[in-house]
């Protein structure tokens, strides 16, 4: 069957789908354009006579993306969106090129060029991250095989991924946390030591954290409830008794126009830490330490009470389908009790202003 639609970039598409033939697909600035070429082209396929090889040589890395895209690739897959600067980049490198050009041997030496290009701060790409781009790259022309059949194979499917480190250390001793929340209250931004508590005493990641909004924290309760999560569910975390007094002495000085919790001064956007986490990272004496780190320091910690496999997937949000019917009911007593047992452990060598 023949169906046209307006593009949201401008112009119209028409799309051909029939049992037993690839999905053939063209754009067109005129929706009359779009209806005839349909029309025509539904008939001699229907007749035999249409080349499919022919057609699907017009096809390019740029078209692909534009077509998922246009499916709605991007919006209903929370891993495609987490994602983006790879897209990005694979549409930079490969977007003019046609789909049958793109040869197991090209990606080879893309990956190369990969590897051996810096970061805007001079650094490398570590070995996962290459890993993670060419995963990237990977899932599209799996789309453009499985979904829309305009390749026969996968030009990623012969590639190896890279060897990946062991990993650093993360997890540090209380007494160095201690000292890295004292040089966070040494900041010059008053908001980074709440905004390292939370993150310390719940699990949130920092985008999570950043995106918290007033309406959905209930001080009265002790709960925070994170609308913006990695895997796109929802979830609450409950607050331990300092991180409450934190957020009591955050609301009394809010500015009522604005939602989130951490909210920039100067604008009505989130707050960047970057910089003041740098620098109290930096005063604490601590090398190579991440925000993200907080994270598995409040697992570590929290199994270190006795937390089970379950219930740290329960508190990080890491679950799947049947865990959160399962064990929802259990999740703010849990984080509870994790949150201020590691509350009252890192915050009894801090000092007090």
């Amino acid at each position: 069957m023949a169906s046209v639609h307006k593009r949201k970039e401008g112009g119209w598409r028409a799309v051909i789908r029939m049992n037993g033939s690839p999905t053939v697909c063209e754009t067109f600035d005129r929706k009359q354009e779009a209806d005839d070429w349909a029309k025509e082209t539904e008939r001699r396929i229907k007749l035999g006579g249409f080349n499919f090889s022919a057609h699907n040589k017009h096809h390019t890395y740029a078209d692909l993306l534009h077509r998922m895209e246009g499916d709605g690739v991007f919006d209903h897959q929370h891993s495609f969106k987490n994602c983006r600067s790879q897209f990005d980049y694979w549409k930079q490198r490969l977007g003019a090129y046609s789909l049958i050009h793109i040869t197991p041997e090209l990606i080879v030496e893309e990956r190369k060029i990969l590897v051996g290009s810096p970061l805007p701060d001079g650094s490398k790409r570590s070995p996962s991250t290459i890993n993670r781009y060419t995963a990237v790259l990977s899932a599209t022309f799996g789309y453009a095989v499985k979904k829309l059949r305009w390749i026969v194979e996968n030009p990623c499917r012969t590639l190896s991924k890279l060897k990946e480190s062991s990993g650093r250390d993360r997890i540090r001793k209380n007494e160095e946390i201690t000292r890295l929340l004292d040089a966070c209250k040494q900041s010059k931004s008053s908001l980074l030591y709440p905004i390292v508590l939370f993150a310390i005493t719940t699990g949130a990641r920092r985008g999570e954290s950043l995106k918290l909004e007033w309406r959905h924290v209930d001080l009265e309760k002790g709960l925070a409830f994170l609308t913006e999560t990695k895997n796109g569910r929802p979830r609450s975390v409950a607050l331990s008794d300092s991180v409450i007094a934190e957020f009591k002495a955050l609301y009394s000085l809010r500015n009522p126009t604005k939602l989130l919790v951490f909210a920039s001064k100067t604008a009505f956007g989130q707050i960047d830490i970057t910089k003041g986490w740098m620098q109290a990272v930096q005063r604490a004496g601590l090398i190579d330490y991440h925000f993200h780190d907080l994270r598995h320091q409040f697992a570590t910690l929290a199994a270190g009470q006795g937390a089970s496999n379950v219930e740290l997937a329960t508190a990080m949000g890491h679950r799947t389908l049947s865990q959160l019917l399962r064990y929802s009911n259990l999740y703010a007593k849990n984080s509870k009790k994790f949150s201020g047992h590691i509350s009252e452990s890192i915050l009894k060598g801090s000092t007090h202003e």
